[in-house]
């Protein structure tokens, strides 16, 4: 092992949560002033500290992780309404670009509403930043990263890291055998692999010489399905965005033959099926049973 890799467990864990944590506030500043992707990469950012104490709460503080996962998962969620309007409001101005169309009824709808909600939305993460709640969980991450205490420290970074490795794929794997065609299932095993693809991440960041063809197995598959389970889930939502505003233009009386064109679009775009998803799976399957 070089000296890039921490050698010990609690080494590796404190350089890992330290710089999850560094990551928010290396974004904060973006996300607040929004400037371009500024909020998805603070959004992302919240996601890998959440992923990365929970990759690693079993040799932590487990009531101090629970926490914090908590409170993240709400600035999560806060982040994510203005995130998801963002990214409604871009497919719309993309598909009615490719179309010809900047301006008129169907541009209101489908990219000037969504904007001005963005904008307020994003306006409110302003506010509630400076709330207390908001202070009081960044004074505890402040707290539990100035206070890190693992489990067993001196234990090699090469018998941790394994262990963690084989819990998150697990995890994957279970997801993967309760799909059935419908989208929870789908939005679940979205969320396990993008742990797996985060919590290898930091490894492969942090400790480079640390079971690197593993690690970078993980990370690339969980990426693969992240990746694309992400891509289907934002498509439902725009197709039921445009097909939900095309109603409401119907009932304006404003032409609506646009809406049901670009529907056609998504559907034939998404396929008639989820995104397959075997062949980042196998892999993670054959690299879980090579690790022991």
């Amino acid at each position: 092992m070089t000296s890039q890799s921490p050698a010990s467990a609690g080494d590796l864990v404190a350089r890992i949560v330290r710089r999850a944590a560094d990551g928010l506030d290396q974004t904060r500043a973006g996300m607040l002033e929004d400037v371009p992707d500024g909020l998805h990469q603070h959004r992302t950012r919240v996601r890998r500290l959440r992923s990365v104490l929970a990759g690693f709460r079993d040799v932590l503080d487990e009531p101090a992780v629970e926490r914090l996962r908590v409170l993240y998962a709400e600035w999560g969620r806060q982040l994510g309404v203005a995130r998801d309007l963002e990214v409604l409001a871009d497919a719309g101005e993309a598909e009615l670009a490719s179309r010809g169309i900047a301006d008129g009824a169907a541009f209101e709808r489908l990219v000037d509403r969504p904007r001005a909600q963005y904008a307020r939305a994003h306006a409110r993460l302003g506010e509630l930043i400076d709330l207390r709640r908001a202070r009081e969980r960044e004074r505890l991450l402040r707290g539990f990263v100035l206070e890190l205490r693992v489990d067993d420290p001196q234990v090699p970074a090469e018998d941790l890291v394994p262990t963690v490795l084989r819990h998150e794929a697990r995890r994957v794997l279970r997801a993967a055998k309760l799909l059935d065609g419908t989208d929870a299932p789908l939005h679940a095993l979205r969320k396990t692999a993008r742990r797996l693809r985060y919590v290898s991440e930091a490894i492969a960041s942090a400790a480079p010489d640390v079971q690197p063809e593993h690690v970078a197995t993980f990370a690339g598959a969980g990426d693969v399905i992240h990746d694309r389970l992400g891509g289907h889930r934002d498509a439902l939502a725009f197709l039921a965005f445009v097909e939900r505003e095309g109603v409401l233009a119907g009932r304006a009386g404003e032409p609506a033959d646009v809406y049901g064109d670009i529907a056609h679009t998504v559907r034939a775009e998404m396929g008639e099926k989820p995104p397959g998803v075997k062949k980042p799976l196998a892999r993670i399957r054959e690299a879980r049973l090579a690790l022991g």
